[in-house]
């Protein structure tokens, strides 16, 4: 088994090789050394979770693959791995930047493209009067998830 600062040096091999193609080839040979280092990248950041790695390592991580991921058009799992990594400790700069991620996947997929996401503090035991008052204004619980979706809820 490779460990992880060899599969990430691979993986940002990959990506650099990738867009040094995207310059001068097809997008077909960008797009297949940018999956395979996404592929690579994403298998970095699931050690590193497996091995339990301190943040902000491990967000960062998190956020290369999903970046990686955007760059291949695979935006579902660029999307999983951002939840992900927002659901651990991240950093306040890589927490932003992981949410400008999901604007991003959102604008490049061609779902609600004027979407913006938010970050609203509601605290845990004010969580469900929020989404009681959610309900309140006809948000049934198929939208609540698209709400809460794009409200940061922490």
């Amino acid at each position: 088994m490779k460990d992880i600062r060899t599969l990430h040096n691979e993986a940002m091999d990959l990506a650099l090789q990738g867009d040094i193609a995207a310059k001068d080839t097809t997008s077909d040979e960008s797009i297949a050394l940018y999956t395979e280092a996404f592929e690579k990248e994403r298998e970095a950041a699931l050690l590193a979770d497996f091995m339990q790695n301190p943040e902000p390592g491990l967000s960062i991580l998190y956020r290369s693959a999903a970046s990686l991921a955007i760059q291949c058009g695979r935006y579902r799992e660029a999307e999983q791995l951002i939840a992900k990594a927002l659901s651990g400790n991240p950093t306040e700069e890589i927490a932003r930047e992981l949410r400008q991620l999901l604007q991003n996947i959102y604008a490049q997929s061609g779902r609600d493209e004027d979407v913006v996401v938010y970050q609203l503090e509601v605290p845990d035991r004010d969580r469900t009067r929020f989404e009681g008052i959610l309900r309140q204004f006809g948000l049934v619980a198929s939208n609540m998830r698209k709400v809460i979706g794009k409200v940061a809820l922490l």
